[in-house]
């Protein structure tokens, strides 16, 4: 699964990141564009286009059914029933290609939110930094050293939570970096963790897992491989794409400039929806 993620993650960075210093949303556009295509390119292949053609003409028909025979009840009645059994083998059909193209588009979207979601730690904004573990934490128990890089200060000293298993620090950048916190915790393992400050719009890691089914929803960076820890975390703050004065979420605008092309090339690739 790391190998899949920084596929996925060098992916991601090559795209948005072209050309070096363009507006974020120029990248966004070239993912979202590709990923209409690729859905509609996968849709024709893994649906029955014939049978959902079909099912869409039966749906029309019984629309103008209704609205021919509007003073017919018993008509009315029937063209409702045939109506629905008709929707409901249109949705039939589409859950096959749903099916499908669900897996990939929701590890794209996590992908995607890691890099568009999230901006990096200002100069001098603190954050803080947290270690989950996966026993139960002792009150005399040794804290594990963290060691911060270059223009990243350490500002307290490792704080635990006995009911929740958790070491915390609070951290500060004090120049722009892209580096790793190191934690040594003696025979209990080390571990890193990416941290990220500066202006630079890049591909962040909230959280560090140990599992590898955990890293489908936290893609930043490879599970970690210390039995002792769960999870290492830093909490980024959320981030907005404004263009032209819209100032919103990377969702929204991926959503508007991938499903508005798919509609408008659905005829060329003859796809029927």
């Amino acid at each position: 699964m790391d190998w899949w993620n920084a596929v996925i993650r060098w992916l991601v960075d090559v795209v948005a990141t072209f050309p070096a210093g363009a507006h974020p949303l120029v990248g966004l556009t070239t993912l979202s564009l590709a990923t209409a295509v690729l859905v509609l390119w996968l849709f024709g292949k893994v649906s029955d286009q014939q049978k959902i053609a079909a099912e869409k003409k039966l749906v029309q028909a019984y629309l103008l059914e209704l609205r021919l025979y509007g003073d017919r009840p018993r008509l009315i009645w029937k063209s409702y029933l045939a109506l629905m059994y008709a929707n409901f083998r249109y949705m039939g059909l589409m859950l096959k290609p749903a099916i499908f193209l669900t897996a990939p588009i929701v590890v794209l979207m996590f992908h995607l939110d890691a890099f568009y979601g999230m901006r990096p730690l200002h100069v001098d904004e603190s954050a803080t930094v947290t270690v989950q573990l996966n026993d139960p934490l002792m009150s005399n128990v040794v804290a594990p050293t963290l060691q911060a890089p270059s223009g990243v200060r350490v500002e307290t000293p490792a704080l635990r939570s006995l009911e929740s298993a958790q070491f915390s620090w609070r951290i500060r950048p004090e120049q722009a970096v892209s580096g790793v916190l190191r934690f040594n915790w003696g025979s209990n393992g080390s571990w890193e963790k990416s941290v990220s400050a500066g202006d630079r719009q890049q591909l962040l890691s909230v959280r560090r897992v140990d599992t590898w089914h955990k890293t489908f929803w936290n893609p930043g960076e490879d599970q970690i491989r210390v039995p002792s820890v769960a999870w290492v975390e830093i909490r980024y703050p959320a981030a907005t794409i404004n263009f032209f004065g819209f100032d919103l979420h990377w969702l929204v605008w991926f959503l508007v400039l991938s499903m508005l092309p798919a509609y408008l090339l659905r005829g060329f690739f003859g796809v029927v929806i």
